[in-house]
C-alpha cells in the first residue's frame, strides 16, 4: 500500500502544479482544517454543500472530496478548470493512497465564490499588517 501523503504536502503539490492557485484549504470529513488557511474553513463547507465549482470576474474556486477529504482551492479567473480539477483528483487521492474519481462540476452560485476570495483578501491583509508591524 502506498503511504498517504500528509495534508500539507498535498495542499503544496497543488500549489505547486499551478500559478493560478492563490490559496487553499484541505479540510477532513467533519469539515475541519487539517492544512492550509484555516479563515478559508467556513466558506470552503459552505461551497461544498452546495456544489464542487464557482466563477466570478475575480476570481474563481474549485473543490474536490472522497470519504476522508476535501480540498478547495481560490483561483484566479484565468484558471484552466479542466487542469485545476485534475490536480486537485490527484493531490486527493495521494491524500488517502487512492485517486479520486472524475465527477462532473457541480456550478456554485457568486456569493459563494465571493465569499472564499473575501476570506483570502482578509486573511492577506492581516497578515500584511502583522508583517508590516515588525
Amino acid at each position: 500500500m502506498t503511504q498517504a501523503l500528509p495534508p500539507a504536502l498535498a495542499l503544496a503539490y497543488v500549489r505547486e502544479l499551478s500559478a493560478d492557485v492563490i490559496d487553499g484549504v484541505v479540510l477532513g470529513a467533519g469539515g475541519a482544517a487539517l492544512a492550509g488557511n484555516p479563515a478559508l474553513a467556513a466558506p470552503a463547507n459552505a461551497l461544498l454543500a452546495h456544489g464542487s465549482e464557482g466563477a466570478t470576474a475575480r476570481g474563481r474556486a474549485f473543490a474536490a472530496r472522497d470519504g476522508s477529504h476535501a480540498i478547495v482551492v481560490v483561483t484566479g479567473p484565468f484558471a484552466l478548470p479542466r487542469v485545476i480539477r485534475r490536480d486537485l483528483r490527484t493531490a486527493l487521492g495521494a491524500l488517502g493512497g487512492e485517486r479520486a474519481p472524475e465527477a462532473p462540476p457541480e456550478p456554485v452560485g457568486d456569493a459563494l465564490v465571493e465569499a472564499l476570495l473575501a476570506a483570502v483578501a482578509d486573511a492577506f491583509s492581516r497578515h500584511s499588517a502583522v508583517s508590516g508591524s515588525e
